[in-house]
């Protein structure tokens, strides 16, 4: 009768940790499914940050431009790389406050909502990307490129 009571301690064991394995796999499973999701439902990164090309969904709305977003801790960055992959800049934005992120093998020019800087005179303006509470905006005049995050 003991080898009855082992047997069923043993199955009873078993079946807890299929249980709790089962349990773990369901909690991290959204973390594989492509992390937080924003940007006109398009899936945030978790990881890729300042790779030429990052396994993260190319958010632009200009086709000669890719944007990439991420998140993490609460902060979401937005990564701009032109076509052959090389970073140009990198915005960050943490409770509505934007910065720039010291990435990219050239010095951008960026215009935040706190921080205004002007556009050359004649610039041709290129919506890079539109959201709800923010544009990403490219202004060129000849050799001259100022990027600008605007608010509403």
């Amino acid at each position: 009768m003991s080898d009855i009571y082992f047997d069923l301690e043993v199955i009873v064991r078993f079946l807890r940790s299929c249980a709790a394995g089962g349990i773990m796999l369901l909690a991290v499973a959204p973390a594989y499914a492509g992390g937080p999701s924003d940007f006109h439902g398009k899936p945030l990164a978790t990881a890729g940050l300042g790779q030429s090309a990052p396994l993260a969904v190319n958010l632009s709305q200009d086709p000669a431009w890719l944007l990439y977003g991420f998140q993490r801790d609460g902060v979401t960055y937005l990564q701009v790389n032109d076509l052959m992959g090389n970073v140009q800049l990198i915005i960050g934005n943490a409770g509505g406050t934007y910065f720039v992120l010291p990435a990219g093998s050239n010095r951008a020019k960026v215009s935040l909502p706190e921080q205004r800087i002007g556009v050359p005179a004649g610039a041709v303006r290129s919506q890079i990307y539109q959201a709800s509470d923010f544009s990403l905006v490219r202004y060129r005049s000849g050799d001259e490129v100022v990027w600008s995050v605007e608010a509403p």
